[in-house]
């Protein structure tokens, strides 16, 4: 038997953790007993408690009458922390709570109507449409901004025509922005009713209205979104653009055609300077519009904004092909200002001038190599090797010996791309790396020289005093598949770094020479687990039959990298042997490999 006496006592302990325990005990009362008790744990000023209570509450399953009296708390104006357990409970019964709740949106209390109407939008139910359709004619206008905002996610195409009427009669600017925004989301798009275009004649409904017609305005409304490019505030002038530009796209293409041809009368105009202003890389919605605008207009002013948004992944296509359109002028344009534009800007420029294929800019390029900034000399690397500047090959040469890891790499794959422009000045290069005592150009060496095709050199490099730059000869064997390599990158089996044997057991295993299974075999000894893990993946390469022979045999006393590598092998090879193995790792009490297993499973089952 429950002591209520007991709890009550606890609910007014000092103790946080007293009073929250004491609420497990009311689980087992029922409704009449327990709800005293739990209103009151609702009011607790610890968080913990209240959600404690709200838990014990929805899980009590309560009926209709129950429910009545959790809503009069709404009305409690001394507990903020009651009122909100309130709502949370109420909310977390979902329906079962939607009755009693549209009963009270005909509260006396404005403020427990504007309560209820937010907790049936976080229930998120269309039950309660009506009811939020009724409180639209609300007198308080805080209770029917609520009402029109919550219909924006729970209405449908009769709640979109009483929000155009409300939003027409009533005049309260709170009531308007709540309306308008959901209008813009409920309403099909088709021509507005010119007392809703007269709305934006008030400064500071502009945006809502401008946003509103953009989402559900035809065409009929271009020319006022068009004229509101002069706007004095910015963000009334970037509503106006985005909106015209979404009303651009859903358009026939004889009006696109007739809005193309105003706004080509902008172009010289001091409008386009108050468009510039409003470039934000952070809304791509604006920045597309922008750069519509910008081909649309062809207003060379556009060019620094552009070249900008070309460096920002998000806008770079739109912003390249708005750049092709205008040419090498554009180019002309922008190198002139070339040291005004910031990392992103000389970046997006050398990155340019590549894609284009635009001759004549190595001076840019060359002062982008020496850069401060890794972002542009990145950049320039890759440009010099696109375009195909062997007269920068010694600029080039010389990020080799960048600190930054990015920029040689880039170095190295442009010196790999000006193989096919000019061979002979790129081996001489590599002539002077593969004696050269600093170990970043030996390794650059490696990788050249497979480009190059010179074999016999690589194949020296695998015995360089230098791990990092073995490993890259090895790799770049493998990548390359030099098919003479193999009983030579045998013998670098025994190099005294792991990272290189596991790149050297990489290289056999692309090669496919069934002549090293012996070797790899071998190797599967090595005390390293990365070693081991890449020769079972070797194996698999050359001769399926072989790993899985392997497999058979070690799996049982196989862990950690090891056996996940062996799992992933198996999911490949198939067959009921494989099968079974995987099963049987399922039970394995390592979470890493059990997880792995169901994997591979699903995996092998799906195929």
């Amino acid at each position: 038997m429950i002591d209520h006496q007991k709890i009550r006592s606890a609910l007014q302990s000092a103790d946080e953790e007293v009073r929250r325990s004491a609420l497990h005990s009311l689980k087992d009362i029922s409704h009449p007993d327990a709800q005293p008790l739990l209103f009151t744990a609702m009011g607790d000023e610890s968080w913990r408690v209240r959600k404690e209570a709200v838990e014990c509450y929805v899980s009590s399953k309560p009926d209709l009458n129950y429910i009545e009296k959790l809503l009069n708390l709404l009305r409690n104006e001394d507990n903020a922390g009651l009122r909100n357990s309130a709502a949370e409970a109420v909310i977390r019964l979902g329906s079962a709570s939607a009755l009693p709740l549209m009963n009270m949106v005909q509260d006396q209390n404005a403020d427990v109507r504007k309560f209820v109407i937010d907790v049936m939008g976080a229930i998120g139910d269309p039950i309660f449409v009506p009811a939020l359709l009724q409180a639209l004619n609300d007198p308080e206008v805080n209770v029917a901004s609520a009402a029109a905002e919550q219909l924006g996610s729970l209405g449908g195409a009769e709640a979109a025509e009483l929000l155009m009427q409300a939003v027409l009669t009533r005049e309260e600017v709170l009531f308007r922005f709540s309306a308008l925004r959901s209008l813009g989301i409920l309403a099909k798009p088709a021509p507005v009713p010119e007392a809703l275009v007269k709305l934006a004649d008030q400064d500071i409904l502009k945006k809502a209205v401008f946003e509103c017609l953009g989402a559900i305005s035809d065409e009929s409304s271009f020319m006022l979104l068009l004229n509101s490019f002069t706007c004095r505030q910015k963000n009334n002038r970037a509503a106006a653009v985005k909106a015209l530009y979404k009303i651009y796209g859903r358009s026939q293409a004889a009006s696109q055609v007739l809005i193309r041809e105003e706004i080509q009368l902008l172009k010289g105009t001091a409008i386009v300077a108050g468009l510039l202003e409003l470039y934000d890389n952070r809304d791509a919605g604006l920045t597309e519009a922008l750069l519509w605008i910008s081909v649309v207009t062809s207003d060379a002013r556009f060019i620094p904004l552009l070249v900008e948004a070309y460096s920002d992944e998000h806008s770079a296509d739109a912003a390249y092909s708005a750049l092709k359109g205008f040419g090498r002028d554009a180019l002309h344009e922008i190198v002139s200002r070339y040291s005004a534009l910031d990392e992103s800007g000389r970046s997006g420029l050398c990155l340019l001038i590549a894609e284009c294929g635009y001759s004549g800019f190595n001076d840019v390029i060359q002062e982008a190599v020496r850069d401060p900034s890794p972002q542009v000399r990145i950049a320039a690397a890759l440009a010099v090797g696109k375009l195909g500047l062997i007269t920068l090959i010694t600029d080039l040469v010389s990020l080799i010996d960048d600190s930054e890891a990015r920029v040689y790499t880039a170095a190295v794959d442009s010196l790999q791309a000006l193989v096919k422009f000019n061979r002979t000045a790129v081996l001489s290069e590599v002539d002077h790396f593969c004696t050269s005592k600093l170990p970043c150009r030996r390794k650059a060496a490696a990788l050249l020289l497979a480009s190059l095709g010179e074999q016999d050199r690589l194949l020296l490099l695998i015995k360089d005093e230098d791990p990092q730059v073995r490993k890259a000869a090895v790799t770049a064997i493998g990548i390359n598949r030099v098919v003479t390599s193999g009983s030579i990158l045998v013998l670098a089996l025994v190099d005294e770094n792991p990272e290189v044997r596991v790149a050297v057991v990489d290289a056999l295993g692309e090669l496919q020479d069934t002549a090293t299974i012996e070797a790899l075999e071998h190797a599967f000894s090595d005390e390293d687990v990365w070693v081991r893990s890449a020769v079972l993946k070797a194996l698999a390469k050359i001769e399926s039959g072989r790993a899985l022979s392997i497999i058979k045999n070690i799996h049982a006393g196989a862990e950690g990298m090891v056996l996940i590598t062996i799992l992933k092998i198996l999911e490949e090879i198939g067959g009921a042997e494989a099968e079974s193995i995987i099963r049987h790792a399922l039970q394995n009490s390592d979470q890493d490999i059990a997880r792995q297993a169901a994997k591979s499973l699903e995996h092998f089952n799906s195929n």
